[in-house]
């Protein structure tokens, strides 16, 4: 297994891990609040922080799976260089996207590094660092992918850089329901 691949599966074993503490989290409140009519106020706080490293660490392995949602209708037409052409420049504006995003994360890190969150008192720059890393992340897959399109050759199917429902129905065989 690859480095990049060890580095996701143990990014996948800390999803679980976030997903789990925030469910722990979450019910536990709940049954804290309804059960006993008390509650632990740091516990929705924590847990909407681990839902938004969540979402980044998600981001940054559909990126490196190739499963973000996307319009391939068109690309699956076309031949070997034009996909090679729309991975390449699809790639280049989702960097331009990733320097936005990088950029705006890390000046609301800066911006927000003194300030205290209202009830755990943790600085509120924990909720803009992962989107520093997550652009720093996917910016490297994003790389390593042209750099494999353009100079090892890639296969046809590294060349979609989405997931759909497309993939899984076969559009030229569709029966038209109670002969209509």
């Amino acid at each position: 297994m690859s480095r990049i691949g060890r580095l996701q599966k143990g990014m996948e074993s800390i999803l679980g891990i976030m997903l789990g503490i925030m469910v722990v989290l979450v019910f536990g409140n709940v049954v804290l609040r309804y059960g006993f009519n008390s509650g632990i106020a740091v516990s929705d706080e924590v847990a909407r922080y681990i839902f938004v490293w969540m979402i980044f660490f998600g981001a940054i392995v559909a990126v490196r799976e190739h499963t973000h949602l996307g319009v391939d209708s068109l690309v699956r037409r076309l031949p070997y260089k034009g996909k090679v052409f729309c991975a390449v420049v699809s790639d280049l504006l989702i960097l331009a996207a990733m320097w936005l995003l990088f950029r705006g994360s890390w000046t609301q890190t800066i911006i927000n590094y003194p300030t205290a969150s209202p009830v755990s008192g943790i600085s509120m720059a924990v909720l803009y660092v992962p989107g520093v890393i997550a652009s720093l992340a996917m910016s490297a897959l994003l790389v390593l992918h042209v750099f494999q399109v353009l100079f090892r050759g890639a296969k046809e199917e590294d060349l979609i850089l989405s997931a759909g429902s497309e993939e899984s129905v076969n559009i030229e065989n569709l029966q038209p329901v109670n002969g209509k």
